[in-house]
């Protein structure tokens, strides 16, 4: 898999075509087009946005957050702590390998970069996406609550 690092916003297209592969209202696509154009935006020194490729067709992506993620430095610090965001693999793609793979890259990076520790968030009915995180040696060290009411997210946390 290639995978490459976005920055500019006709980038957006990119990351659209794996988030048009869910189920989602029209507000809801709205919506996630303002935010991850909002998140293109800022690509660059805080933020750095990856998209991975399979036979030409880009079927993932993910973002590394250097500080400033939720305004939580449990999260990010700019230092040693960065925070993975926004992972995500086409619907018809999952269950391939294709997030172990972006999961390694961004790991790989982060090593790069100095970071000792990577934290990320995951909703807890994302059971398969728990189970990789997990099994990858991240562990829950928070909760908080969920974007939709009686849902909560785990941040978790693993030393590189």
């Amino acid at each position: 898999m290639r995978i490459i690092e976005i920055t500019e916003s006709k980038d957006l297209d990119l990351m659209l075509s794996i988030v048009k592969t869910y189920p989602r209202t029209d507000k809801e696509m709205e919506s996630t087009e303002k935010q991850l154009n909002k998140e293109l935006s800022e690509a660059g020194g805080n933020r750095h946005l990856y998209v991975g490729y399979k036979n030409d067709i880009c079927v993932a992506m993910i973002q590394l957050i250097l500080k400033n993620a939720d305004n939580d430095p449990d999260l990010a610090d700019s230092k040693k702590i960065a925070h993975v965001h926004n992972l995500q693999v086409r619907q018809d793609l999952q269950g391939n390998g294709i997030g172990r793979t972006m999961m390694d890259f961004i790991e790989d990076k982060a090593r790069e970069m100095g970071i000792k520790v990577l934290t990320l968030g995951v909703d807890d009915v994302n059971k398969r996406a728990i189970k990789m995180y997990k099994n990858r040696g991240y562990e829950t060290f928070k909760t908080e609550p969920g974007r939709y009411p009686g849902e909560f997210g785990y941040c978790m946390k693993k030393t590189l």
